[in-house]
């Protein structure tokens, strides 16, 4: 079949590496993205890049990319310790999925906007930012401000507010799990030169607190202009290295007074809520250390955000021909785990090989039967996964 055309609704991760997995196959595919700019929200920073998540890429990626990416991750790699509050050892939270030890394949710490920009490179012309989905239907894909698009199979990878998923399958509509996160990026070597445990000077560890946890990872960054160069790739922004910390827990414990604000995600992202967030954190870290305390203050308020943790229920099947999902559209889960970013990673890489496969004969409507199939193990695994991982290192 040499005329198969995809259409991917939204630019996060998983989009984009279908994207370029779907391009190295020869198959057409344009990706829709709601967002203006890659940089029109915060996002997120580090990611831990798994095993699976880093086969995902290297099967995706032209490999001088892949190389790219895997020069771009931090030179600091070590999970350090585990604390309680009183920064005594607590080895036993960690939670199941981390990689703590020496396996064959480490986990990698990308920045997030930069493992975007790579996925980015080669793709500008199929990329379209600022167009919304509007809606699918026996007629076509509807997209604000463009013509309907027929004959396109659609890859809703629109995260867990997806348009597709609430229009097709809204029994898959994820649950509030009443725990959040807030995260953000203090100046490099902030936790240096204090009292605090050696490992956690170094920047990095986790932090177990009454029905919360800290997460620090020392994000030293190589200059990344030269490297994008050195591999014949698109411009990709030169961050300089940073302290990553992320608070994920329940909502009380975490935002304290601010608890019975519930409409987080519709709340516009801007510095007044950046310093509500710094200062709930602040609150909850001063009585463990102030230095960790000193790191939130010492973090750009327009940098930190707040987001809410869903979960999705186990993944239901859907009607709609020419329809398939990817990612948090379908397998909303909690990042305690780490497993997020790498199962849509593990998505696009399923995905992309079943439709090359079209390419040799393989009728599309089979090739999205055992998609699906797999989709549903690895996302219903992995959504029980972190859930046992937040339950773990939150002490319940």
């Amino acid at each position: 079949m040499q005329n198969l055309h995809v259409s991917i609704i939204g630019a996060g991760l998983g989009g984009l590496c279908l994207a370029q997995g779907l391009a190295r196959a020869g198959i057409d595919v344009d990706v829709y993205e709601r967002d203006a700019r890659t940089d029109s929200r915060v996002q997120g920073y580090r990611l831990r890049i798994d095993a699976t998540g880093q086969a995902a890429l290297a099967h995706c990626l032209p490999p001088a990319l892949n190389t790219l990416f895997l020069q771009s991750c931090s030179a600091h790699d070590h999970p350090g310790p585990m604390l309680d509050a009183r920064l005594q050892a607590l080895p036993q939270r960690a939670a199941g999925t981390w990689q703590l030890d020496d396996g064959a394949v480490p986990d990698r710490s990308a920045h997030r906007q930069t493992l975007r920009e790579i996925l980015l490179s080669g793709l500008e012309t199929r990329v379209h930012f600022d167009r919304k989905v509007v809606g699918l239907d026996a007629a076509g894909l509807h997209l604000d401000g463009l013509p309907m698009r027929t004959d396109t199979l659609v890859v809703a990878a629109d995260g867990v507010h997806s348009v597709l998923r609430r229009q097709h399958l809204p029994q898959a509509q994820p649950e509030d799990t009443g725990t959040v996160t807030i995260f953000g990026v203090a100046p490099a070597d902030c936790l240096a030169r204090n009292d605090l445990p050696a490992d956690l000077q170094a920047g990095a560890g986790v932090v177990f607190g009454p029905g919360y946890a800290l997460v620090l990872d020392a994000m030293q960054l190589p200059a990344l202009p030269p490297l994008a160069r050195q591999c014949a790739a698109g411009p990709l922004s030169d961050i300089p290295s940073y302290q990553y910390w992320a608070v994920i827990g329940e909502r009380a414990a975490v935002l304290g007074t601010d608890a019975v604000w519930r409409d987080i995600d519709a709340a516009p992202h801007d510095a007044q809520a950046g310093q509500r967030w710094q200062r709930a954190a602040e609150r909850l870290l001063a009585p463990v250390h102030p230095a960790l305390a000193a790191m939130v203050a010492a973090s750009d308020p327009a940098g930190i955000a707040l987001k809410t943790v869903y979960s999705a229920p186990a993944l239901p099947r859907w009607t709609q021909p020419g329809l398939t999902f990817l990612g948090d559209a379908v397998h909303a889960m909690s990042p305690a785990g780490g497993l997020g970013a790498n199962t849509a990673l593990a998505d696009a890489q399923s995905l992309a090989t079943l439709l090359a496969q079209t390419r040799q004969g393989l009728p599309p409507g089979q090739a999205l039967q055992r998609y699906e199939a797999d989709l549903r193990q690895r996302g219903d695994a992995a959504v029980r996964q972190s859930a046992l991982a937040a339950a773990r290192i939150m002490g319940r």
